[in-house]
């Protein structure tokens, strides 16, 4: 488990010298502290100490994840916290007691240093700099400690505990716009246990922050939408959004209010399924990827019905209707012909016209429910989806041109909805007064379009279409991350 150098103390001393705690520290100081420590690494289940254990190192963690727990009162065992970037460990314990009142064991493979603990009090008595970081560090968690006891106890929702927990994975890196990526290292049961919740809690409160736009999640990898972390509905550029408790209805068979904005954005969503769901097959059948866009397509054809049902739970006006019905004759065609079973490129052209046709009846609803709420915000949440669903439509382009006889009506349609996603985004950029927050992020939108044209542009460096196809992929999925928040922005505008 101990890695042992010959070469003195140099990877150490490399370590701490570029850690956040030591780093800039006088080089007589990291020295002494290299030379009074020693390497670790963990494998997944390893033990690093337990509690009642003498503490004879200080830890600081580098790389991996580790958990560490005690025991409560019945036998229980009780997470204290989930340490995934770098950071000395139990810090509290290390200044204030002689024994570990709680034990750390490894989630996945750890990279620490660990240093004699005599050695690391001395420095900090002697050393003002380093006493300082100490301090701070001490407080900030104990802020975190307090608040996170204080939303325990006091009402805060779920979805306001996760977000909080994903911020705190996040640091101070948000900025007021584009998005913070964090890893979720560690299994969502474990993470669940650690903010007081259940895994199907946890699930049901991951989803409420992706439809309220504020999180996307892809896989482990939480895409955290920095803009749509503010206030935006009450124009206040300072507050985060915050989620309350729910009040309970006088009547179970009450219908939700609907504001314009939202009711344009879920019509919209169906939108630009019609166009990622094409993509999906499209993927499977070209053999790019195919067992991710397998997935990816059940997921889609999930979330294509939960979005159709959803609208049903709310009084529309019956100008909808009409367009509603439409869509619900087409989308059975459209889901059985997609279902992956029969991926023949005999079905290319049918799969791509019936996307066409799904596509428009879509637009339909969308568009007509932007004219009814009346609203020029209205109009904005379908203009800057129409970009949302552009984004995905210029993909779909890019995977059906490889037939043949797609190529000469896709040459025609890409140029146009390319002209179409920079003329709206131009508009949305002059509206009005929009909130900091959303002229930042159309500048991180308009900066993503550029990344993803140049991607759909080959290049020498594509060396197979397979290769080049998950670059314009992966830019389109960032694309419409970007646009997806501007939507969500404009939506709250509505309101």
């Amino acid at each position: 488990m101990n890695v042992r150098l010959n070469d003195s103390h140099r990877a150490q001393r490399d370590l701490l010298s570029g850690s956040q705690l030591l780093g800039g520290l006088p080089s007589v100081l990291l020295d002494t502290l290299a030379a009074a420590s020693r390497l670790i690494e963990l494998h997944a289940n390893d033990i690093l100490y337990k509690a009642d254990e003498p503490i004879r190192e200080a830890h600081l963690l580098f790389s991996g994840s580790v958990k560490r727990s005690s025991t409560i009162p019945g036998g229980a065992t009780k997470i204290i916290e989930l340490a995934q970037s770098e950071q000395l460990l139990s810090l509290g314990e290390l200044f204030s007691a002689t024994h570990y009142a709680s034990s750390c064991c490894c989630i996945a493979k750890a990279l620490l240093v660990a240093i004699d603990i005599r050695k690391l009090r001395e420095a900090t008595r002697n050393h003002y700099e380093l006493s300082d970081r100490i301090i701070k560090s001490l407080a900030r968690r104990q802020f975190a400690s307090e608040f996170d006891t204080t939303s325990h106890h006091y009402g805060l929702t779920g979805a306001q505990r996760l977000l909080d927990y994903l911020l705190e994975m996040a640091g101070e890196r948000a900025g007021l716009a584009g998005e913070t990526t964090v890893v979720l290292k560690t299994s969502k049961k474990m993470i669940a246990e650690r903010i007081g919740m259940t895994p199907e809690s946890f699930s049901r409160n991951l989803r409420e922050l992706a439809n309220n736009g504020i999180i996307a999640v892809d896989g482990r990898k939480v895409h955290i939408q920095n803009a749509a972390l503010l206030d935006t509905a009450n124009s206040d550029t300072h507050q985060r959004l915050s989620f309350s408790r729910k009040r309970k209805s006088n009547s179970l068979n009450t219908k939700p209010e609907l504001s314009t904005g939202t009711l344009v954005n879920m019509c919209g969503r169906l939108r630009v399924l019609s166009q990622r769901l094409a993509m999906a097959w499209c993927m499977i059948a070209s053999s790019i990827a195919p067992h991710r866009a397998l997935v990816k397509l059940h997921q889609l054809n999930k979330e294509f019905e939960r979005n159709l049902a959803a609208l049903d739970k709310f009084e529309l006006p019956p100008e909808l209707a009409g367009h509603l019905a439409r869509i619900r004759v087409l989308w059975p065609c459209y889901r059985a012909l997609i279902d992956g079973k029969d991926l023949s490129p005999a079905r290319v052209e049918e799969v791509f016209a019936s996307s066409e046709e799904l596509l428009a009846a879509t637009d339909a609803l969308t568009s007509r429910a932007a004219e009814i709420g009346g609203l020029p915000a209205a109009h904005y949440v379908n203009m800057a989806g129409r970009n949302r669903m552009l984004s995905q439509r210029i993909g779909k382009f890019f995977l059906f041109r490889a037939w043949a006889n797609l190529d000469a009506r896709i040459a025609e349609l890409i140029s146009s909805s390319c002209l179409e996603f920079e003329n709206n985004l131009d508009a949305l950029g002059k509206t009005g007064t929009p909130p900091p927050e959303v002229t930042a992020q159309l500048r991180v939108v308009a900066s993503q379009w550029q990344k993803f044209i140049h991607a759909l542009c080959p290049d020498l460096s594509h060396a197979s279409r397979a290769k080049h196809a998950r670059l314009v992929m992966s830019e389109g999925e960032h694309l419409l991350r970007s646009v997806d928040t501007t939507v969500k922005l404009f939506e709250r505008l509505t309101k």
